[in-house]
């Protein structure tokens, strides 16, 4: 698997060309093992859209929270 550059992938998610589940894909290999690991707690479906857009959400919520607290 070829990873992309975040500003490639970002651009190619806000043009439609991709979705958060190829996003996740062609992100890193950490990005993909985390995944694979939260579908799997969560019991849901990694080759489901919606759950890569939930894990997302998720990472994004734990981003917000880490940014207000000073952390990242």
């Amino acid at each position: 698997m070829k990873y992309e550059p975040e500003e490639k992938l970002i651009e190619k998610v806000q043009s439609g060309e991709y979705g958060w589940k190829e996003y996740i894909s062609h992100h890193s290999r950490e990005l993909s093992q985390e995944y694979e690991w939260y579908c799997h707690r969560k019991g849901l479906d990694p080759n489901l859209e919606e759950s890569a857009a939930a894990f997302m959400e998720m990472r994004n919520a734990l981003l917000d929270e880490a940014l207000e607290n000073g952390n990242a």
